[in-house]
């Protein structure tokens, strides 16, 4: 081999060796990259499934309380929305809500239900008496109730909460 031959080979010395590790470092990224996604995708499912769920007890709370209602009169539908109410004062922002409880033992039980009470294993995380909520507006004929739910998971920061609002008549 001529001299400037062998000093141009004795250049490449080593450089198939940092190829391979460039290679294997973007393949590692890529991976984890991978993993990360994928551990945001689970979280987000949970969230998903938890917000179905929050959105299926609130819809039970709903349909208990239309079926629930004395309709003989107009002033005794009023009245037995009244009943329904449950915790009607507080803070939609900080999910803590105080006042009385519903009267309706129906009610109570889907209320207990979505906490994760005996009637169902799953239940809403973090789903207290406190942060349940139904507003009953009768003003001017309205029969509104808006039923909010709240609960917090053990991956969340902070509290979240489904509502749900309807008219009976």
């Amino acid at each position: 081999m001529t001299a400037p031959a062998y000093a141009a080979a004795s250049g490449q010395r080593g450089m198939m060796l940092i190829e391979s590790l460039v290679a294997i470092m973007i393949i590692v990224f890529g991976i984890l990259g991978i993993a990360g996604l994928t551990a945001r995708s689970v979280n987000w499912s949970g969230q998903a499934h938890y917000r179905t769920e929050a959105g299926m007890y609130a819809a039970q709370i709903v349909q208990a309380i239309s079926l629930r209602v004395d309709r003989s009169s107009p002033e005794a539908l009023a009245a037995s929305l009244q009943n329904m109410q449950h915790q009607p004062d507080g803070s939609l922002e900080l999910c803590s809500f105080s006042g009385k409880q519903a009267e309706n033992v129906d009610v109570l039980n889907l209320l207990s239900a979505a906490r994760g009470g005996p009637q169902h294993v799953q239940g809403l995380p973090g789903g207290v008496p406190t942060r349940q909520q139904i507003l009953v507006n009768t003003s001017n004929g309205l029969n509104q109730v808006t039923v909010t739910l709240c609960w917090l998971s053990p991956q969340d920061a902070a509290l979240r909460n489904y509502q749900i609002q309807a008219y009976v008549h």
